[in-house]
């Protein structure tokens, strides 16, 4: 069986004041790396076949986290498909987010993970101008209609405004 549902997602575009450099060095400075979330990771995997306590995995992700309480879980850059098709603009899209805040929501509904990591793009356009722009996270998951989720949500979507307010100023 299939069941399908149109949702509204508010949809976010915050033009910068910084270059798209600048912008990028203050994400990866606020932002637990890529390559320690893969070393977490693994750490995780391990914990759960040795069947340890939830509060040592828990302990491995909150070192990993970046002063922003978020990680890069992956990030994809579609610069060079740019300069491949005669465009000087520049893009790169982040997956980041905090897996102790995912998972908080996704043990209650794990259709949830669709959603979590978060997804955000900073691109440059052709005059040189950066933006960053993302879906609001509250409005993705308002469908599932869920208060603990919700309020979850809004605290994800506060601590991503932050970050963002902080390296577009």
């Amino acid at each position: 069986m299939k069941s399908t549902r149109s949702i509204t997602i508010e949809h976010t575009i915050i033009a910068s004041n910084q270059p798209y450099e600048k912008v990028l060095e203050g994400l990866e400075s606020r932002l637990g790396s890529e390559e320690g979330w893969r070393e977490t990771e693994q750490r995780i995997q391990t914990l759960a076949a040795a069947q340890a306590p939830l509060e040592q995995a828990e302990e491995a992700i909150e070192r990993q986290l970046g002063t922003s309480d978020f990680t890069i879980f992956k990030a994809v850059e579609h610069t060079p498909f740019h300069t491949l098709a005669g465009k000087t603009s520049r893009a790169i899209q982040y997956m980041a987010g905090n897996p102790l805040l995912a998972n908080q929501m996704s043990r209650l509904l794990p259709e949830v993970a669709l959603y979590a990591p978060l997804h955000f793009v900073v691109y440059e356009d052709e005059a040189g101008k950066t933006f960053v722009a993302y879906d609001t996270f509250v409005s993705l998951l308002a469908q599932y209609q869920r208060e603990e989720i919700t309020q979850v949500a809004q605290e994800v979507e506060h601590k991503l405004e932050a970050l963002l307010s902080a390296v577009t100023q």
